[in-house]
């Protein structure tokens, strides 16, 4: 990526003019495609560059802050002639989706993010794009997830009001879906389905030892694109969602948070035989015993996923609760279990400060019954899941260590399904070598083993990832390489069907400036992040960057 930030002030006398800041965000991608046309014979005509760029502007004076966030994807090298008929190897843009550009051209410009704030002295208010989560996010959580390329906001209007100790928030507006991705390839792009959502809470703190908040949400998904669907049904509601949290700070030597939740749905959202009512209930508690920190936590999830089941092609959820899972090992089948419609479970982990501030080995032990079989799932009985990880953290200056390992097991109701098992282990480190060399190294590795899935059933496999890096001064040279066995997996290897290697050298000339150029090749997989599991596609090719501030 390539950052360009400028910030500009003017004086005039005493005082100085409005604040305005651009942050540009570039990035060239050259894709080496494996599809190839019968005749002529092996000719990469499919292969093709992709160039994405985000300015971002932001002007501040007083209390008033606007900002304006826009995107545009272009793709090169998308077209070739055969036998002088001109053929489009993929569509940028799909029909009738607003653009300025003309038909034939693969250039897409999009206002994604268009907001103004006026900061008061017991409130805030922002009228265009903002983001929203209250409690722990069950019944909203909209915000950036720029681990797997989400950006989706609410467009319309926050407001944020703080008379004492109170906090009370209300906002009215549309779900306003990132259109152009960052890092994902841009195929196919449509208009925003303008979901219309609309939400208060209330927060009390100070109440002794406790902070208290009810919220509500209601939710009316839309079946068209743009604006237009704002006059369909207006007052009909998919989803209604209504919860309370509690806060307790050092009760009984522990910090508590519990939060419930209840939804209702429509006939839309409601499945056969089902309930039109789900609900949440999530629990933590901390607990600090000399050198240790005991942390336990607790749900239970009945129907909550339905509320994201509209937005599943749309790559995004508005609903995202605490999983209590250890998302780094997340695979096409536990990712089932993230999204369960059905399931109840608990976490307890222990850290202990062996060396403060230096050494923390912990250990933790997660248990799932998972009663959902629909959706995601392979299997089709119920499932007890067992997941025991350990590790530590070690960091002391240049030198640092994380490193975790586990085993979990997802042990299906009877004795002819059997279970399906992850063994997993990762592991980061620096450390500095001779002649002023500091060295990086990453690593993962997983096996799992399925259990009986009938017509599905699929070989056990194992994966692996890992980069080696060295840093000199201002130069820092990397080698990855990934394997994987996976049957799941959607993408091919450089240097065999199963074997992924790229390597990536980067020159940091000052510390504003950053330039990167990597040549290689990535799998695919999921990637979970903040409670949301996405699919990412691999990539073989070249990719530029630079990081830059000014």
């Amino acid at each position: 990526m390539w950052w360009w930030g400028v910030a500009f002030a003017q004086d005039a006398g005493e005082s100085k003019g409005p604040s305005v800041t651009f942050t540009n965000d570039i990035e060239l991608r050259y894709w080496q495609v494996d599809q190839r046309l019968p005749d002529p014979d092996d000719v990469p005509v499919f292969d093709y560059w992709e160039q994405v760029d985000r300015l971002n502007t932001v002007v501040s004076e007083g209390i008033f802050t606007a900002s304006l966030q826009l995107d545009q994807v272009a793709l090169w090298a998308n077209r070739y002639y055969l036998d002088d008929v001109l053929y489009v190897e993929r569509e940028l843009v799909t029909p009738g989706t607003p653009t300025p550009f003309p038909s034939g051209v693969d250039v897409y410009l999009n206002p994604e993010k268009v907001s103004g704030r006026f900061e008061l002295e017991h409130a805030t208010i922002v009228i265009g794009d903002a983001y929203t989560a209250f409690g722990r996010g069950l019944a909203l959580n909209l915000n950036r997830n720029v681990d797997i390329d989400i950006d989706t906001s609410l467009q319309g209007v926050k407001a944020v009001v703080r008379p004492g100790a109170w906090d009370l928030t209300a906002v009215v507006a549309t779900a306003n879906r990132q259109q152009v991705f960052q890092d994902n390839p841009n195929i196919g792009i449509y208009g925003d389905l303008r979901h219309r959502v609309a939400g208060v809470r209330a927060e009390r703190f100070g109440l002794g030892p406790a902070n208290v908040g009810a919220h509500g949400v209601v939710y009316d998904f839309v079946e068209t694109t743009g604006f237009a669907s704002l006059t369909d049904d207006p007052v009909a509601a998919d989803a209604i969602v209504g919860g309370a949290t509690t806060e307790l700070i050092g009760v009984a030597g522990i910090d508590w948070f519990v939060e419930g939740d209840v939804y209702s749905y429509s006939h839309d959202l409601a499945l056969p035989d089902t309930s039109p009512i789900g609900y949440a209930g999530y629990l933590s508690a901390s607990g600090y015993p000399g050198p240790f920190v005991i942390l336990v936590e607790g749900k239970r999830y009945l129907g909550v996923e339905r509320v994201n089941s509209k937005l599943t092609p749309e790559l995004y959820e508005v609903s995202v609760g605490p999983t209590l899972e250890y998302e780094r090992v997340i695979l096409e089948d536990t990712s089932a279990a993230v999204n369960s419609n059905d399931i109840w479970g608990a976490r307890v982990q222990v850290d202990w400060a062996a060396v403060p501030g230096k050494l923390v080995p912990y250990v933790a032990l997660a248990t799932f019954r998972d009663l959902d079989t629909t959706g995601l799932h392979f299997n089709d009985v119920p499932e007890t899941i067992g997941h025991v990880t350990t590790g530590l953290e070690y960091i002391d200056g240049d030198r640092a260590v994380l490193f975790n390992t586990g085993f979990r097991v997802d042990d299906r109701d009877g004795n002819t399904d059997g279970a399906d098992r992850l063994a997993h282990a990762d592991l980061s480190t620096n450390f500095p070598l001779p002649g002023g060399l500091l060295a990086y190294i990453s690593a993962a590795s997983r096996y799992f083993a399925w259990g009986i899935n009938g017509d599905l059933q699929q070989a056990p496999f194992g994966d692996a990832e890992s980069s080696w890096g060295l840093t000199k001064g201002m130069v820092t040279g990397t080698v990855s390489l990934d394997w994987t066995a996976n049957p799941l997996v959607r993408s091919t290897g450089n240097v065999s069907d199963s074997v992924y290697m790229g390597g990536e050298l980067q020159v940091k000339p000052a510390r504003a400036w950053t330039m990167k150029a990597f040549y290689g090749a990535q799998k695919a997989g999921i990637r979970c992040s903040g409670g949301q599991c996405r699919t990412l596609p691999g990539f073989e090719g070249l990719r530029l960057s630079a990081v830059g501030t000014f």
